[in-house]
């Protein structure tokens, strides 16, 4: 009797043990197996939940004309949401927290937040950060482009590697610094001013006096404006003022390298990232162009060929 209670106490231990093993090792792989999940959809994730909080002064360039908040940057400031960055007639680069970069050129007006805020000029955006105008915001996961508002308050995208989703806004976005009032984009049509209206005669009616009454057609019904295009790279678009959208088209070789000479690329002392992705495009819209950026390869060692013996014949 002793043995059979012995012998059933310590299979039904053992037994136990074996189960609660097996549990702690099915806990365990789901836990490692979960680890491995999110690590794998994390780089996927980053840019579209990533905020520009805040932006470091890398370059000033053309002098020192670089204010954060109306106070003159140096080299390693930082702006934080929601101050901004103007400047004169000086040139900068910006290191955003979403490690995405920005440069401005001269007379431009960038505030810092949810998007980069473009006021006035134009900024070259490349990494995974949003910019936006009062009119329009763009979604990006990591490229570069450029943003610019000219004078009239017309804005361009192009973008130079990558995708970018080009968004109106249903409401301008105004800077409260501006202490301007909210107002709605008008309609695609204009307005008849009510003291100059007057009451139309009924559609179908009997002559009055003589005189036919003209009919009128209904009124046709405004174009509806399209509210999101997506510009791949090579692509520019304009948007006026108003946030009318124009004719998506094809940057042109000339374009392109003009871009590539110009202040947002010349004279800087860091490249920014991806460039080689940029030549990449490059090289596919235009086979044989010239591409204006030397891009630093990997040097080939100098290795002495060693003379071969020559034969009498």
């Amino acid at each position: 009797m002793f043995l059979w209670n012995f012998s059933q106490n310590f299979f039904q231990t053992s037994f136990q043990r074996f189960f609660r093993q097996q549990q702690q090792q099915k806990r365990l792989a789901f836990f490692f197996a979960g680890l491995c999940i999110f690590a794998l959809a994390a780089p996927q994730l980053a840019p579209a939940s990533a905020q520009s909080t805040q932006a470091i002064v890398q370059e000033i360039l053309d002098g020192n004309q670089v204010f954060i908040q109306n106070q003159q940057a140096n080299l390693q400031d930082v702006a934080r949401q929601p101050q901004q960055v103007r400047t004169g007639n000086s040139r900068t680069a910006l290191l955003f927290s979403t490690g995405a970069v920005a440069r401005l050129s001269a007379n431009s007006v960038l505030k810092i937040g949810q998007c980069a805020f473009l006021k006035r000029g134009t900024v070259l955006v490349n990494g995974a950060i949003n910019a936006c105008s009062s009119s329009i915001t763009t979604g990006v996961r990591g490229t570069t482009y450029l943003l610019e508002i000219d004078e009239s308050g017309n804005q361009q995208v192009k973008v130079l590697e990558g995708e970018v989703v080009v968004k109106r806004n249903a409401t301008p976005l105004i800077d409260e610094d501006d202490n301007l009032k909210v107002k709605q984009f008008p309609q695609n049509f204009p307005q008849t001013n009510p003291q100059q209206s007057r009451p139309l005669a009924p559609l179908n009616a009997e002559p009055t006096n003589n005189k036919p009454v003209l009919k009128t057609e209904p009124n046709p019904q405004p174009m509806k404006q399209t509210n999101e295009v997506v510009l791949k790279a090579g692509e520019k678009v304009e948007f006026d003022n108003k946030g009318g959208l124009g004719i998506i088209q094809q940057l042109t070789e000339n374009e392109f390298v003009a871009l590539l000479k110009g202040n947002l690329f010349q004279g800087f002392t860091n490249q920014i990232p991806g460039i080689d992705k940029v030549r990449a495009v490059f090289d596919g819209l235009f086979p044989g162009g010239n591409f204006p950026i030397s891009i630093p390869g990997i040097p080939t060692p100098n290795i002495p060929i060693p003379n071969l013996p020559r034969f009498p014949f």
